[in-house]
């Protein structure tokens, strides 16, 4: 049976799940084996989620309002007004409770949840910590030279999928599927463009059901070679 997976991998959707986390913990934590401390730091990371996906949010509007702007005054019409420069978002603070690291303390507070006594299937999913059998999450890369080759090692986060797909682009050109993996290591061994010349590739991947391309592309990833 595949992985069940609880924790958001959309940062929209932290937001919601920490505080409705943070609700439970709230009215039955101390029963389920958390301190009256931990309840409170579980309250303190839903906050600190939402304010930074709140300014995460501000910096994206912030960045094309400047692009916007860059355009205007560089490239638009030179009869028009001066445009009005954009307003930086204002300086992230956080509570003194605020605490990085949140996704793993928070793994950590749900294996004193679902290690209680008292625990049951139906607080695991009042508390969101019970994936659907069989979900899949986004697959996730990390890549590495492999030093006096062309040669890229991949790590890969399946996510819950028993075929990966991966893809590869370098100089600016297109994305091509060079392979697919059943295993956690991948090895791009594709001969460089010129041979004994470093060369920065990207990434990506994407799960496999009946082979077929399923689910959302992972985040991509870029490595140089080093032959």
């Amino acid at each position: 049976m595949a992985a069940q997976h609880w924790y958001p991998t959309r940062l929209s959707e932290l937001p919601a799940w920490h505080a409705n986390f943070n609700t439970e913990a709230a009215a039955s934590g101390t029963t389920l084996n958390l301190t009256a401390g931990e309840v409170t730091q579980i309250g303190e990371d839903a906050t600190t989620v939402q304010l930074v996906v709140n300014y995460i949010d501000a910096v994206e509007a912030f960045r094309q309002e400047v692009t916007a702007f860059k355009d205007a005054v560089l490239a638009g019409d030179p009869l028009a007004a001066m445009p009005a420069a954009p307003v930086a978002p204002a300086t992230l603070s956080f509570d003194l409770g605020a605490l990085p690291g949140i996704e793993e303390r928070t793994r950590g507070f749900v294996g004193t949840i679902k290690g209680a006594g008292s625990y049951t299937t139906a607080i695991g999913e009042a508390y969101g910590i019970i994936g659907a059998s069989g979900a899949l999450a986004t697959p996730e890369l990390k890549a590495a030279a492999v030093p006096g080759t062309s040669n890229v090692t991949l790590r890969i986060a399946k996510g819950g999928y028993s075929v990966i797909a991966i893809d590869m682009r370098r100089g600016g050109g297109d994305w091509t599927q060079i392979g697919v993996s059943q295993t956690a290591v991948f090895t791009d061994m594709t001969p460089a463009l010129v041979s004994g010349q470093p060369e920065q590739r990207e990434y990506r991947a994407q799960g496999m059901v009946q082979n077929a391309r399923v689910g959302d592309l992972s985040t991509v990833v870029s490595v140089v070679t080093v032959p």
